[in-house]
């Protein structure tokens, strides 16, 4: 077996298996911290420094972790085991499906036993959302969104450049990503996070496409797919601020015939069933066998050639 295809199945299965890293094993906390301690020195001057800190935050970690991940594997290159299993512990760290599951799971049993103040304070492990006011139905329907842009962020990119570029490509995807998160276009942010949700929107502008085919292809297989649904997501795809988060979510409205809203900013779908805990089981679903889609499609790319 090639070992790129060997080091991506064993990433996977460390995902399914353990899911996240302890936080402090875990890059993605590395990256934050670093992000939180450098924005403190730009926040709060004139916008064009603020512009520019913003790029240089930008620069710094995501070329400073893939040189990170780079210069690990090549210097413990002479040891193969110990360089495998680093590549493995870099490229897991780049997606997370087992915890995307856990996080939605626990939503819907809190709703399901109608504890709604705890549903709200879980929602926050899938979406950054203010969800103080937001009542049972939008509990669900902010946790369906939730499933489907991060299928796309945190799964479906991560694979893509992983089949493109490698583990540092990987790693410097998810760095990009995890700044859009913290700092992209966020109220204070708006000038210091411009670079970085604009460098953002360019690297997930594929992959968002490539997860609503998924999904697409995830309803055939669990008979959830009508032309309608591919209607949908053509309608809607353009009403979210995101000029890729549109297409994952509207695909994922279409094939379940709901509604998905963020109230005052965007509403996807046509409401033809509840936005329910039973749709939310089913949105799991779809995102579950979608990423698994995404995986065999980068094991498939991998094996004829395709990419490193």
């Amino acid at each position: 077996m090639d070992l790129s295809l060997f080091l991506l199945l064993c990433a996977w299965l460390v995902d399914v298996a353990w899911g996240e890293y302890p936080n402090r094993m875990h890059p993605v906390v590395w990256m934050g911290a670093v992000i939180t301690r450098f924005q403190s020195f730009w926040l709060g001057r004139s916008p064009t420094v603020e512009k520019i800190g913003g790029i240089c935050l930008l620069l710094v970690v995501t070329l400073g972790f893939g040189a990170l991940a780079t210069a690990s594997l090549y210097f413990l290159r002479s040891w193969p085991w110990i360089h495998f299993i680093l590549a493995i512990f870099w490229l897991k760290s780049s997606f997370a499906l087992r915890a995307l599951g856990e996080a939605a799971t626990h939503v819907r049993r809190l709703l399901d036993q109608n504890a709604l103040d705890m549903a709200r304070e879980k929602l926050n492990a899938l979406c950054s959302r203010d969800a103080r006011e937001l009542d049972r139905e939008q509990l669900a329907e902010a946790s369906i969104s939730s499933l489907a842009e991060n299928l796309s962020d945190s799964v479906i990119a991560p694979l893509f450049y992983f089949a493109i570029g490698g583990v540092p490509a990987a790693v410097m995807y998810r760095a990009v990503n995890t700044l859009d998160a913290m700092v992209g276009y966020k109220n204070h942010f708006k000038h210091f996070g411009w670079a970085s949700a604009r460098f953002d929107d360019l690297l997930n502008w594929i992959p968002a496409r490539i997860t609503a085919l998924l999904l697409f292809l995830a309803g055939l297989f669990l008979r959830f797919f009508h032309f309608s649904a591919w209607a949908t997501a053509w309608r809607d795809h353009g009403k979210t601020p995101s000029p890729n988060g549109g297409w994952p979510m509207a695909a994922m409205a279409g094939l379940l015939r709901v509604s998905l809203r963020k109230p005052g900013v965007y509403t996807l779908g046509t409401a033809l069933r509840p936005s329910d805990t039973s749709a939310l089981s089913d949105a799991w679903r779809l995102t579950r066998l979608a990423a698994s889609l995404g995986f065999v499609a980068t094991l498939l790319a991998l094996l004829s050639g395709v990419g490193l």
